[in-house]
């Protein structure tokens, strides 16, 4: 059978017998779709996410258990996202701790506008890393309530660096 005819399960069959050009194939198959996907989401790391994601796919083709494969492609690459996302949320929070401890910045005069209450909420979600679900138990309120009081504050402080 010729190979281009192939579905994507019979080219990852072939695949997980090292045959690496069912991993060509599905590379020429989906590649627009992939970055596409990540350009969607990500425009600044699409092309790092791309690749990492086809990395991952020769990785992990082991892990492929017969399910259709762009079902587990694309939950790879979604996985891919939210760990990278993630992983730059972190490191984010971190830069901007180092700077401001570097530079002796005092936090608060970015906060001068701001009530109280709100200069809590975001340091401790921001700094310290409390989730949301973690803060609305401490606050006795709502996800919800709290994440808009969070955007509200968030709304101000640009308004005051800018």
């Amino acid at each position: 059978m010729d190979k281009n005819n192939e579905s994507d399960e019979e080219l990852m069959r072939k695949l997980q017998l090292n045959d690496l050009s069912a991993f060509e194939l599905l590379y020429e198959r989906h590649q627009s779709r992939l970055y596409n996907y990540f350009q969607a989401r990500s425009p600044k790391y699409a092309e790092d996410l791309f690749q990492e994601c086809f990395s991952r796919l020769l990785e992990r083709r082991d892990q492929w258990n017969g399910q259709p494969f762009l079902a587990w492609f694309f939950v790879m690459a979604r996985n891919l996202f939210i760990d990278e996302f993630r992983k730059s949320k972190i490191q984010k929070t971190e830069e901007l701790s180092d700077w401001a401890e570097n530079e002796k910045v005092e936090i608060d005069q970015w906060l001068e506008g701001i009530s109280d209450e709100s200069k809590t909420m975001l340091k401790e979600h921001y700094l310290s890393g409390l989730s949301y679900q973690e803060m609305s138990q401490k606050y006795g309120t709502k996800e919800a309530s709290l994440r808009q009081k969070l955007s509200r504050a968030l709304q101000v402080l640009r308004k005051e660096l800018t």
